[in-house]
């Protein structure tokens, strides 16, 4: 089994712009690249939109929606906690969105882009830390999610299918909310239950 999924590394004589633009650097080399894996063989399409001269779906990855009541940060007792001033909560750092939707920058969750890759790669090789599930959304589009978890870590990375050779990255973040975590437990148990019908 491979080793535990690890964040990427915060030098601490970095301004916390730089430290985003590591993260952003990370995203591009490992995912956002033409050398990115394929997933159930079919090619994964990263749209690559541009905001403040990054990628809007790294922007995703590396926020928060600001409207969430949080009752814990998701950097409780994590390092990126002493390079960011509660921005979860404050919302004094903000990004907007393609859509005009309003996102708060979040460390912790910038630090972990470079889990999109691995995860994906770990799912290939049937590593039993990463779950696979199916679900149509609100808006009828089918997606394919993988979880990743390991002790404390729990993270997520959502798909939509475009066609039978080709997929869409959408998102991918920590899962730190309880009520999520039950939620998406929920999904891929539903999904399991489908799939042994189907089998019987």
């Amino acid at each position: 089994m491979k080793k535990k999924l690890t964040p990427i590394a915060i030098d601490k004589a970095l301004e916390l712009s730089e430290i985003f633009d590591k993260c952003h650097s990370r995203f591009k080399e490992t995912i956002a690249t033409k050398d990115r894996p394929l997933f159930q063989g079919m090619e994964i399409y990263v749209p690559l939109k541009w905001i403040e001269n990054k990628a809007e779906i790294f922007w995703h990855s590396a926020s928060i929606e600001p409207k969430v009541k949080l009752d814990i940060k998701p950097c409780t007792n994590d390092i990126s906690s002493a390079f960011c001033s509660e921005n979860c909560i404050s919302g004094t750092e903000v990004i907007t969105m393609n859509d005009g939707n309003v996102r708060a920058k979040c460390l912790y969750r910038a630090l972990r882009v470079g889990w999109i890759k691995e995860v994906i790669e770990l799912y290939n090789e049937n590593d039993v830390r990463v779950k696979y599930w199916e679900k149509i959304n609100s808006k009828k589009k089918k997606r394919l999610y993988l979880r990743y978890q390991e002790e404390e870590l729990d993270y997520l990375i959502v798909f939509e299918k475009k066609s039978e050779k080709r997929v869409q990255l959408i998102t991918a973040y920590p899962i730190f909310f309880v009520s999520a975590k039950k939620d998406y437990e929920k999904d891929y148990q539903n999904y399991i239950k489908e799939i042994e019908k189907e089998i019987k």
